[in-house]
């Protein structure tokens, strides 16, 4: 009997442990300031852009620069979280808009569950959850 009970102690020790280590975890990212989506994403592997869809589009951003503009919010620290992994948050999402059409056609399709949205200067590969799986960054005159 006394062994039963030790054992007993023993799971429920361990249990505990255990338990307070994965809820340690989970709080981690809580002082970043960015959400938890963004945890831990930087060891995945993630869909790229070809070299032939890198080259249209900035063939296409040299021809249509006005379809480019930065929202006036826009700053460096927003400039740094455009890369892979990243989650965009509301005020992201608010400020992006589907790549143009001319744009997708000549860059061809994104794969399925993907688009093509224009942010900051960049032409960005998203998924459905609005993670950023790759982006072409342009160099976007601020006067114009």
């Amino acid at each position: 009997m006394k062994r039963q009970w030790m054992m007993t102690a023993c799971a429920a020790a361990l249990i505990a442990l255990v338990s307070v280590a994965a809820v340690a975890k989970d709080h981690g990212d809580k002082g970043r300031g960015r959400g938890k989506d963004n945890y831990g994403q930087n060891k995945k592997r993630y869909r790229q852009f070809n070299e032939d869809q890198r080259r249209y589009a900035r063939t296409y951003y040299t021809q249509h620069e006005q379809d480019f503009r930065q929202p006036d919010q826009w700053n460096d620290d927003d400039e740094r979280l455009i890369q892979p992994g990243y989650v965009l948050d509301p005020e992201m999402r608010r400020w992006a808009r589907p790549a143009p059409y001319a744009m997708i056609r000549g860059m061809g399709r994104p794969p399925r569950g993907y688009r093509y949205i224009v942010l900051g200067g960049h032409v960005i590969l998203v998924d459905s959850g609005y993670r950023v799986h790759d982006a072409i960054h342009f160099d976007i005159n601020i006067g114009h």
